[in-house]
């Protein structure tokens, strides 16, 4: 599935996304792969703080970034995408060398890949996601808030820094203005580019604030 929307800034945006829901046939009674986000109460708290303190803010976007999370390959089970119709011809001119792959279903070209990376649309993409990133932040040195598993904080020079987010939409302040600066760049030498913004106005996960 292909989808395509316009944001708020008129910029174009296109996900390609799997079929996901064929996966739950294959979960164990009980099991799930949900994701945790940031919670209501701990948005609006940091929020609060950051008005309060006075903390220079940042929000920014991760471009792509299921895509950096590996799909794991568990007891040698595999998760394989189905391509049909004029998407294998497209997926061809991208890459060639799936030519020789290319069957016949009914009539109809068909190409399975194998997913290497957490795909848009698969059912654990998000938490794969999550596990990247937060263990990522805990590296830097962040502690995850054990009420709140998508709000970290790290002590530096004196002061908190804290990151909230949800999914790939995240917000980080602290009173230094070069302090946010440098873990913008360090979340940048982990995931490349990022999508900022600086400043006392931010859209964030659909609210627009002003500080």
């Amino acid at each position: 599935m292909n989808l395509i929307k316009e944001k708020r800034t008129g910029e174009i945006k296109g996900h390609t996304c799997a079929n996901g829901s064929k996966q739950r046939l294959y979960l164990k009674e009980n099991e799930s792969v949900a994701s945790p986000t940031v919670s209501l109460e701990g948005l609006i708290t940091s929020l609060i703080i950051d008005a309060y303190e006075g903390r220079d803010v940042a929000s920014f976007d991760v471009p792509g970034a299921y895509l950096h999370a590996k799909m794991p390959n568990e007891n040698g089970k595999q998760i394989l995408l189905k391509i049909k119709g004029e998407f294998v011809d497209l997926m061809c001119e991208v890459n060639p060398n799936f030519k020789k792959d290319v069957i016949y279903e009914n009539g109809m070209k068909v190409l399975y890949l194998i997913i290497l990376r957490a795909l848009y649309g698969c059912i654990q993409s998000a938490l794969l996601w999550y596990n990247l990133y937060s263990n990522i932040l805990v590296e830097e040195g962040f502690i995850i808030n054990p009420y709140d598993k998508c709000v970290a904080n790290k002590v530096i020079n004196g002061k908190q820094c804290t990151i909230v987010f949800y999914v790939d939409n995240n917000k980080v302040s602290h009173e230094d203005p070069g302090v946010v600066s440098k873990v913008i760049q360090n979340l940048k030498d982990n995931f490349g580019d990022l999508k900022v913004v600086r400043g006392n106005k931010h859209t964030f996960l659909g609210r627009t604030l002003r500080y």
